[in-house]
């Protein structure tokens, strides 16, 4: 399996945030044809104050787009958001300790 890789680094409050791709979300991304810009962009989109509210909870997060039929997992390991996992599906079974953040986007994935 490939391992993870670091997509974008971004500025929150003055700190460096990393936004990177474990080897199985590469992997899925891939096998479901999803952009690893879009899976970014669709992270970011939530701004900077969810974010830093998510990593201060300490907990996974699952965003549902419902439009794309697309779901993204991801969690936070001190300033890194590390993507766990691309799920083609806009209807997913999500634990009951995750956030869950729906959204409906209109551009292309």
């Amino acid at each position: 399996m490939e391992e993870g890789k670091s997509l974008i680094a971004i500025k929150i409050n003055g700190d460096t945030y990393s936004i990177r791709a474990t080897g199985h979300a590469l992997l899925r991304m891939k096998q479901r044809g999803v952009d690893a810009y879009f899976v970014s962009g669709t992270i970011m989109s939530l701004g900077k104050d969810k974010l830093v509210e998510y990593q201060k909870k300490g907990i996974d997060v699952v965003i549902i787009d419902k439009t794309k039929r697309v779901s993204i997992v991801f969690g936070f390991k001190k300033n890194r958001i590390n993507i766990i996992t691309v799920i083609d599906k806009g209807d997913v079974w999500v634990r009951s300790e995750n956030e869950i953040v729906r959204i409906e986007s209109e551009s292309k994935k």
